[in-house]
């Protein structure tokens, strides 16, 4: 059974979704202010999930600052976990998840509307690229 875990990486969160064949499904966030403790959590959940492909977001059209660090990343992920990275454009996906909050009533400032975000934005990258790779 292939298992993927979607990543949308930011400077202080990072959003991580799970997808199980075609279900596809929003996992919560996690704190990215130390590298190797968010690598640590990442491999935890890799392992107890039996994840055998990671999908992380990337801006696609976006040679910054932002992207280095991303990728920066993900190869320190490759380095620790040794499962497959792809990148898939990320595009997009912050906007989407505000446009799917718009009517609850979270406060836009709060702490949890911005790790709702991130979660529905990894949430959003998975199910990007479970459409364009379904078998």
């Amino acid at each position: 059974m292939k298992k993927f875990l979607g990543l949308d990486i930011g400077e202080k969160r990072i959003g991580v979704a799970l997808a199980e064949n075609s279900l596809v499904s929003a996992y919560g966030t996690l704190d990215n202010s130390n590298y190797q403790t968010a690598v640590l959590e990442i491999a935890k959940i890799c392992h107890a999930e039996q994840i055998t492909k990671i999908i992380v977001g990337i801006p696609k059209n976006d040679d910054t600052f932002e992207m280095d660090k991303i990728r920066s990343f993900a190869m320190e992920l490759a380095k620790n976990i040794h499962l497959p990275i792809v990148y898939i454009d990320e595009t997009l996906t912050s906007k989407e998840a505000e446009r799917l909050l718009k009517n609850t009533k979270l406060n836009p400032r709060s702490k949890k509307y911005k790790e709702e975000i991130d979660k529905i934005s990894a949430k959003l990258i998975l199910e990007q690229y479970a459409g364009k790779h379904q078998k």
